[in-house]
């Protein structure tokens, strides 16, 4: 009597004639191995801001099947989704609300990384495509906060297409490419839909499969002690302590999950998003004042010249993102990395103070 050994050992029912077909299981197998120390850190920021990522495209699909990108339409189609569509202005608050704290969750994420010196070795690509995800992030803050084409977003767009037009050498190129035109106008409000809707989340989509990817094969980075070096003999340590990523770490992660959720409704119910009058050209409002993560540059605006207040941000982020290229050293533990982290504390004050009064009428 003969058996056939595969088939008796594939498991039953339709998982197992997927597998017999597919043959997913070592695949599988492998995504839920990820080393994650069990002295590191994290605390789910960067889950967290993927688990706002998605709750961004649920939300925004909703939206964008009631949406008009016209400036004739645009207006009472939001108009309609807060007070026709079945709990739309519930959908339109979550997704007003996620967006915002999708901004803060992923500054903590960067925050959390440069304290805990993870981007050094082995992963300055993890940390290079990391930013690139905040520039996309920011843009898509940038973008969405057009759509509703009432007055606050108008101006605001306004005056922050003004300043990307303030750029050295590419500025008046930049704000033609953002407005497609001299003003903001229809053009304008079709390019940041088309961005908004299209191109961002492509653009976040492949830097984010990267990002994972690089995690999974990298692990976490244990806050404690550097990586070994190639070509250098490994330091004396007592043996790493791993934490199951499945289930343990993933159960965590859905505890944060369902936390940042419940978050979530309780501010979109009590604080819904607003909608100011219509759009006017014509019209001027006293008070114009960008989101909260654009006030800082706002208010370092009124302060130093146009070129330094454009300059300086811009050479900012990037000295941000390029930081594992020049900081190679070896210490990962914030006592002795005394002057970087006094550099991100003056950084972090500043950026409070220049909030602060930027918020102020």
């Amino acid at each position: 009597m003969t058996t056939d050994v595969g088939r008796s050992e594939a498991p039953g029912g339709a998982v197992g004639w997927v597998e017999t077909r597919l043959h997913l299981g070592p695949f599988l197998n492998a995504l839920l191995h990820v080393p994650i120390p069990r002295n590191a850190k994290t605390f789910y920021l960067g889950g967290i801001t993927l688990f706002l990522f998605g709750i961004q495209v649920v939300t925004g699909t909703l939206l964008a099947l009631y949406y008009s990108p016209t400036p004739d339409a645009a207006y009472e189609s939001v108009l309609s989704i807060t007070s026709d569509v079945s709990f739309g202005w519930l959908i339109r608050s979550v997704h007003h609300w996620a967006a915002n704290l999708m901004i803060l969750f992923l500054a903590l994420h960067v925050l959390r990384i440069f304290v805990q010196a993870a981007y050094k070795y082995p992963r300055e690509l993890t940390w290079l495509v990391g930013g690139g995800l905040l520039l996309i992030t920011i843009g898509f803050g940038f973008t969405g906060y057009l759509l509703p084409w009432d007055q606050r977003a108008y101006w605001a767009t306004v005056v922050g297409t003004e300043i990307a037009g303030g750029v050295p050498v590419i500025g008046p190129a930049l704000l033609l490419l953002l407005r497609g035109g001299a003003e903001v106008s229809e053009a304008t409000l079709g390019r940041f839909f088309g961005i908004h809707v299209l191109v961002l989340p492509l653009l976040l989509a492949g830097l984010l499969g990267l990002h994972l990817l690089f995690v999974h094969q990298q692990g976490l980075a244990n806050p404690k002690y550097p990586e070994p070096r190639p070509g250098r003999p490994a330091p004396a340590r007592p043996p790493e302590r791993l934490k199951p990523f499945f289930p343990d770490y993933i159960l965590d992660e859905v505890i944060a999950w369902y936390a940042v959720l419940a978050a979530l409704v309780i501010l979109a119910s009590l604080f819904p998003a607003g909608l100011e009058p219509k759009a006017d050209p014509l019209v001027t409002p006293e008070h114009i004042k960008p989101e909260w993560y654009f006030l800082a540059v706002y208010q370092l605006l009124k302060v130093v010249p146009e070129t330094v207040g454009v300059v300086a941000p811009v050479a900012l982020v990037l000295v941000i993102v390029v930081l594992p290229l020049f900081d190679r050293g070896e210490e990962v533990l914030p006592r002795r990395r005394p002057i970087a982290i006094a550099c991100a504390v003056l950084l972090l004050v500043a950026l409070a103070v220049l909030t602060f009064y930027g918020a102020q009428v």
